[in-house]
């Protein structure tokens, strides 16, 4: 049997305003085209399938089309989509009784029954486009507090979920392999700055690979956009994200994953990687640049113009001894008529303004919620850190914050 793993599509996606739908129009008839190629059986895509819990009209057609084009042209391909922290569940699910349920699965939210949390609910028998059974997938979404039952016997809530939905799985699929999915950030994953938000589980910012059980053939994980491989007791991928969603982002090798089941022992995976429309330019290439050494450079860049949507991403990083009031203006009038499209001026400021200085002069869009309470709070105690509790508190309140702004939009 043959899967494809995809994830954190962020359909709607922006960076400073400027579009991104033509770069996912390209990823999506690329990832059509491999569907075909590849003969996969099963689509899978593991959650963040929109940047945001209330997605434009434009986004949510997009997707919508993407769907019926491959339940048109793909006789047999089974399609499964899981939620992330940038999804309303509700809103993933909402299509649900319009479609066909033996060729595509959705799941926002952990299914319920009589009012609590339906680990059983989450086990979706997968079949080869032949119809025949070829493996089981426990398709776990992202975990929002409501989700998760109470913890019992030293067992944290989402460990308790994992091994209920696992060992409901397991008498349920008769030898054929196990896949488990999920939208979390795992111990030992790397994560990408600027870009991903930091999500809190049952209380935990990362969550340890033993929930994940050794026979289990494949773990197919979202939310991570850097692609890569987990050391833990069986195959564990980040699928990442189908490009750059970030400027630190540009050197991923950004794409799919083909896994082939087969028997009980661990998939086999390749990656694939996807073609990038859209170029991300950084001047300079490493480290930053005097300003005045960043206009040479920028009024040197000579590029053929590839039309207002496919444009290159730039990002500046300027070395800065004090004081630059003027510096957006100056980078501005060095790119006059330039085919590029700015999107990020980073600051780098001497050793000397090491500490608060430092946390001053960088973007807002860098700092974390924890590293700013963390500074006010040695700010007013004295330069004291705040104590291990108190921080996991603030991380919970952060969460709750989060997830009610995403509520009421």
């Amino acid at each position: 049997m043959r899967l494809i793993h995809t994830s954190d599509w962020h359909l709607g996606h922006e960076i400073l305003g400027f579009d991104r739908g033509p770069e996912h129009d390209h990823f999506l008839a690329w990832l059509k085209q491999q569907v075909t190629a590849l003969a996969a059986d099963v689509l899978l895509v593991t959650g963040d399938l929109y940047d945001t819990v209330n997605p434009s009209t434009a986004a949510q057609g997009r997707l919508y089309q993407f769907l019926a084009s491959l339940l048109r042209d793909e006789p047999g391909l089974q399609i499964v989509l899981t939620g992330g922290n940038h999804d309303s569940a509700a809103r993933l699910e909402l299509p649900c009784p319009l479609l066909d349920s033996a060729r595509i699965t959705i799941i926002g939210a952990v299914p319920r029954k009589d009012g609590r949390p339906d680990p059983a609910g989450l086990s979706v028998p997968l079949r080869r486009r032949d119809g025949t059974a070829a493996a089981w997938c426990v398709a776990m979404p992202y975990l929002r507090p409501g989700d998760l039952p109470e913890p019992a016997d030293g067992e944290s809530g989402i460990a308790r979920l994992h091994r209920l939905a696992i060992a409901h799985a397991d008498t349920q699929r008769e030898g054929l392999p196990l896949v488990v999915t999920g939208h979390l950030h795992v111990t030992g994953g790397e994560i990408s700055d600027l870009s991903e938000r930091r999500v809190v589980i049952g209380g935990e910012e990362t969550v340890p690979v033993s929930i994940y059980p050794s026979h289990a053939a494949y773990v197919a994980l979202g939310h991570l956009h850097r692609p890569q491989r987990l050391k833990g007791p069986t195959e564990i991928r980040y699928a990442g994200s189908p490009f750059p969603l970030s400027v630190t982002e540009r050197h991923y090798r950004h794409g799919i994953l083909l896994v082939e089941l087969d028997g009980d022992g661990p998939a086999r995976v390749e990656p694939v990687q996807a073609p990038r429309l859209v170029p991300f330019l950084r001047i300079p290439a490493q480290g930053a640049a005097p300003l005045e050494a960043i206009e040479a450079e920028l009024q040197a860049l000579s590029l053929d113009d590839p039309g207002r949507e496919r444009r290159p991403f730039l990002e500046v990083v300027v070395r800065l001894d004090g004081p630059q009031p003027d510096l957006r203006r100056r980078i501005d009038q060095a790119l006059q008529g330039k085919p590029v499209r700015l999107v990020r001026i980073g600051r780098e400021v001497p050793a000397a303004a090491v500490g608060r200085q430092e946390a001053a002069a960088r973007e807002l869009a860098e700092l974390a919620e924890t590293d700013v309470f963390a500074e006010l709070h040695r700010a007013e105690h004295g330069g004291q850190d705040p104590a291990p509790d108190l921080l996991q508190a603030f991380k919970e309140l952060l969460t709750e914050v989060q997830q009610a702004e995403g509520a009421s939009r």
